[in-house]
């Protein structure tokens, strides 16, 4: 079974590394397996920008303590880059979105994340 998420209910814009708030973290405790679409929609900037987007997992969602990767996309470095990633790892139960890194002169990325959560059943 299979049910489609949403992490950015609207592209989110960031001049800057920035994490999603906790209390908007999703709970995927049900699931066992994600697909997720990275929709970079604008990457602004000069002196060859550059960012990074993964999701995070963690069991509480109301520490910062305990978060680690679960999907780091490939570095972003144009408008309009679309990636799919895959992961059959055990999620925690909740998962929320990360710019881990942002650089150049003056950088701004748009994007959005989506996709598919299943179930082993």
């Amino acid at each position: 079974m299979g049910e489609t998420f949403n992490l950015t209910p609207q592209p989110i814009r960031t001049t800057t590394t920035l994490k999603q708030p906790l209390d908007q973290a999703l709970d995927v405790s049900e699931f066992a397996h994600i697909s997720a679409l990275l929709s970079a929609l604008s990457l602004e900037g000069t002196s060859s920008p550059s960012a990074t987007v993964r999701i995070l997992t963690g069991m509480q969602k109301d520490t910062e303590s305990g978060w680690v990767p679960l999907l780091t996309f490939t570095n972003i470095t144009s408008s309009n880059v679309f990636e799919v990633l895959h992961s059959s790892n055990e999620m925690l139960r909740y998962i929320r979105w990360e710019v881990s890194a942002i650089s150049g002169t003056s950088p701004a990325l748009t994007f959005s994340i989506g996709g598919m959560l299943r179930t082993n059943g």
